[in-house]
């Protein structure tokens, strides 16, 4: 497996990955309306390329093509991770994880924090993070609820 960072010409790509992994998993736990809500982000081009480029999103890759994504913002905002629906428990979002925390500690970011799906809890929580709260969020219409995670990074030696 290899990591990059993820470029431009990336995000169509990264865009049907989204698409379909939604597709195939929110239905165990979310209803069908969540389930088209949520996949349809990836339609919204500008909005999609802004969540891939306005931090920097690394892109797990294989002979098979593009495996996952996760993506960090300067602040700490873990802004997406998300595996490929056929490669899921594969270890590739922990591989992608690792990528996160150690891109934090290169730049002394102190605090991770994300909202996290029922599916990526389990991966947040595995890495330290801890629920702090929940929230509700209205996208036209269609309820959900997000996890607020967050982990502390120790600060380096000096």
């Amino acid at each position: 497996m290899n990591i990059q960072i993820a470029q431009a010409s990336d995000i169509s790509e990264l865009a049907e990955l989204y698409q379909k992994t939604v597709l195939a998993i929110a239905p165990q736990c979310y209803s069908q309306a969540q389930t088209q809500m949520w996949a349809s982000f990836s339609s919204n081009i500008i909005s999609f390329r802004q969540l891939i480029l306005q931090g920097t999103t690394f892109i797990a890759t294989d002979e098979t093509g593009i495996l996952g994504f996760a993506g960090i913002a300067e602040d700490g905002h873990v802004t997406s991770a998300y595996v490929r629906c056929d490669r899921i428990r594969q270890g590739i979002g922990s591989t992608l994880m690792h990528t996160l925390l150690d891109y934090a500690k290169n730049h002394n970011i102190q605090r991770l924090y994300a909202e996290a799906s029922e599916f990526s809890l389990g991966l947040f929580e595995k890495f330290g993070f801890h629920l702090y709260d929940t929230e509700i969020v209205d996208l036209e219409g269609v309820q959900f609820q997000r996890y607020l995670v967050e982990r502390s990074l120790e600060k380096p030696n000096t």
